[in-house]
């Protein structure tokens, strides 16, 4: 799929946002209603860098506007929250990317988590 790291993040943070969960989108998993594995290749890529790359060897872009065609998503809105993060540190979508690969399971407060990692339930 064309899933790549902006998308990654936006969905971390309309998940905290809305469902107070820490889940984003998984680079591989399998989907058993299809009976298929599903592959998200550019994960840890920055939009920018593909679009920069996808213009700088010629390859079409093809505009997905999916998003912006449903009705009361605020998917937009967290795009602007990247962006007012992005003001603060240049490189913050990069780090929140990786920050997604780059977990401390004793910093949160999950206890099925902390359990699994084999820490103390209770922080």
């Amino acid at each position: 799929l064309g899933h790549h790291g902006d998308d990654a993040m936006e969905t971390l943070l309309l998940n905290m946002i809305h469902g107070g969960v820490m889940k984003g989108m998984p680079a591989r998993y399998r989907s058993t209603s299809r009976d298929m594995h599903v592959i998200r290749p550019l994960i840890a890529c920055v939009e920018r860098d593909i679009a920069e790359f996808s213009r700088e060897m010629e390859f079409p872009i093809l505009p997905c506007n999916l998003c912006e065609c449903q009705e009361d998503l605020h998917r937009g809105r967290v795009k602007l929250l990247c962006d007012a993060m992005e003001s603060m540190n240049p490189q913050a979508r990069k780090n929140v990317i990786t920050a997604m690969g780059n977990v401390r399971p004793s910093h949160l407060l999950d206890g099925e988590l902390r359990v699994a990692c084999a820490l103390d339930r209770v922080t």
